[in-house]
C-alpha cells in the first residue's frame, strides 16, 4: 500500500537561492554594442577621433590597445599613412597618435584661436557660417563659455 502524497509538496515552488549584491566597485564591466568607426583620410580627423574616444571610453579600452584597435579601422589613404608611421617610426602611443593624425589629415592648427574665429568670413548664410565657426571652434581647445558666443 502507498504511503498517502501531500498534494502541498507537490505544488510548492523550488527553494529559491539568495545572491548578494556586489561589493561596490566590483561590478561586471557592462559593454555597450557598438561599432566603431572607420577613417579612410578624406576628411580632417577630429569627429573620427572623437568618436574613437568613445569608443574606448564606454568599452573600458585599456591605453595600450587603443592605437591598434584605431588603425585598424583605417583604410584606403589613412591605412598607408599609417604603415608608412608605423614601418618608420614605431607604434605611438594614443596621444601621439591623435596629434600625428591631426598634422596629417587635419586644417593647419593655429596658436591664435580666438583671432581665427575672428577673421572667420560670411560668405552665404548664417547656417553655413554657424557651421564653420563650429568647426573651427572644435579645433580652438578650451574656451570660455562667454568667448565662445
Amino acid at each position: 500500500m502507498q504511503a498517502p502524497v501531500d498534494s502541498s509538496a507537490r505544488h510548492s515552488p523550488p527553494p529559491q537561492t539568495h545572491i548578494p549584491p556586489a561589493p561596490e566597485g566590483h561590478t561586471v564591466p557592462r559593454y555597450q554594442k557598438l561599432s566603431f568607426p572607420t577613417y579612410d583620410g578624406e576628411v580632417e580627423p577630429l569627429g573620427w577621433l572623437n568618436r574613437c574616444e568613445q569608443f574606448f571610453r564606454a568599452q573600458r579600452t585599456p591605453d595600450i590597445d587603443r592605437v591598434w584597435y584605431a588603425s585598424y579601422h583605417m583604410n584606403g589613404t589613412a591605412q598607408q599613412w599609417y604603415l608608412v608611421l608605423e614601418r618608420d617610426a614605431g607604434e605611438p602611443t594614443w596621444n601621439e597618435f591623435k596629434i600625428l593624425c591631426h598634422h596629417r589629415f587635419g586644417p593647419p592648427i593655429s596658436t591664435n584661436h580666438l583671432a581665427d574665429l575672428a577673421r572667420l568670413p560670411f560668405t552665404s548664410t548664417v547656417e553655413a557660417y554657424l557651421k564653420a565657426f563650429q568647426a573651427r571652434l572644435a579645433h580652438a581647445g578650451p574656451l570660455a563659455p562667454l568667448k565662445q558666443a
